[in-house]
C-alpha cells in the first residue's frame, strides 16, 4: 500500500484472522470493484474480477470474496473481511449515512 494509507487496529486484527497481508490488501484496492455507500468506500474482489485479471495477477484467485472498507478520504482502512456474496449486501446499503436529528 502507499505510505498515505493506514490500517486501523481492527483492520490489522481482521486481516490477520483472514490470513491477509498488506500486499493482499493493495491488490484488493487495485483490482476490486469500488462501491461508495454509507460514507465509506467498499472494495470487493469477486469472481468476475478474478477471471478478468487472472493473467495479470494470479494471486488474485486467493482473494476472491475479500471486502476492504476504507474511509471516504481513502486514507484509513477501517476493516477487512471475507464474504463471497458481499457485493449484493453492499449494494443494498443506503448511499448516505443515516444521522438522526436527536
Amino acid at each position: 500500500m502507499t505510505a498515505q494509507v493506514q490500517l486501523s487496529g481492527h483492520a490489522r486484527q481482521r486481516g490477520a484472522q483472514s490470513n491477509l497481508c498488506v500486499d493482499d490488501l493493495d491488490l484488493v484496492r487495485r483490482y476490486g470493484v469500488l462501491e461508495h455507500r454509507t460514507g465509506v468506500r467498499f472494495y470487493f474482489v469477486g469472481r468476475r474480477a478474478v477471471e478478468r485479471f487472472r493473467e495479470v495477477e494470479p494471486r488474485l484467485a486467493r482473494l476472491q470474496g475479500v471486502v476492504l472498507v476504507v474511509s471516504a478520504d481513502d486514507r484509513l482502512v477501517i476493516t477487512v473481511y471475507r464474504n463471497r456474496r458481499a457485493l449484493r449486501d453492499i449494494r443494498r446499503k443506503s448511499k448516505t449515512r443515516f444521522c438522526p436529528l436527536t
